[in-house]
């Protein structure tokens, strides 16, 4: 994959993690904030490479674009970025549509749509790739368990733009299974709390799935 500037709205754990691993492989990387200040701590240790900006910034610095806001927050994220900074490129949405009033996490859209879909439909002219959004953050960059690398599920419509993700997965050390378009991120984010659910049971957070093919 040749170098780009990749633009990373979210500065969490998840943000954080995906930026690092992007810097890795020698790409420019900027993360966006609602207060890019509170960034200046990760830029200096990050190195010459990573910067911080707001969103709009940052959306319109990615030639590649990462959604690691908030679920709930990622669509009025998008509006602050300004949407036709979207317009073509690529996205990897890392997103799960989370709420949290019951005292543990719940899915609050579902069945017959999904977060994913509801970011395709505001930036019509963007290529979304649902990814990275079934595991945990630590184990997004070169994950180390038996059996061998796990399995990175992605779905989005455009093909092109998912064997760039696929790419990237392979890069940070992962098995891909393509579960075809952005509909399949229907499936793809109750595999969120598939994996929240075991690691709340057995009190244990370091497992991945993984799809065996004959």
């Amino acid at each position: 994959m040749a170098k780009v500037n990749v633009g990373v709205l979210g500065s969490g754990e998840v943000g954080k993690k995906l930026a690092g691993g992007f810097l890795s492989l020698g790409h420019e990387v900027m993360i966006g904030s609602r207060d890019p200040e509170k960034l200046r701590e990760w830029t200096t240790n990050a190195g010459d490479r990573a910067s911080a900006g707001t969103f709009e910034e940052t959306a319109k610095f990615g030639d590649l674009i990462v959604l690691a806001t908030h679920g709930a927050a990622t669509v009025h994220a998008i509006e602050l970025a300004g949407k036709s900074n979207f317009d073509h490129k690529v996205i990897i949405d890392a997103t799960n549509p989370l709420e949290f009033s019951g005292g543990k996490p719940m899915l609050s859209i579902g069945w017959n749509d999904s977060l994913g879909e509801q970011i395709q439909r505001a930036i019509p002219n963007a290529r979304v790739v649902k990814a990275f959004n079934t595991v945990g953050n630590e184990y997004f960059i070169k994950p180390d368990l038996p059996g061998g690398p796990p399995t990175m599920f992605i779905a989005g419509n455009d093909d092109e733009s998912k064997r760039l993700v696929t790419q990237i997965c392979d890069a940070f050390g992962w098995d891909t299974a393509d579960l075809g378009g952005i509909e399949s991120a229907r499936y793809l984010e109750p595999m969120c709390m598939a994996w929240v659910a075991y690691g709340t049971r057995s009190n244990s957070w370091d497992h991945a799935f993984k799809l065996l093919k004959k």
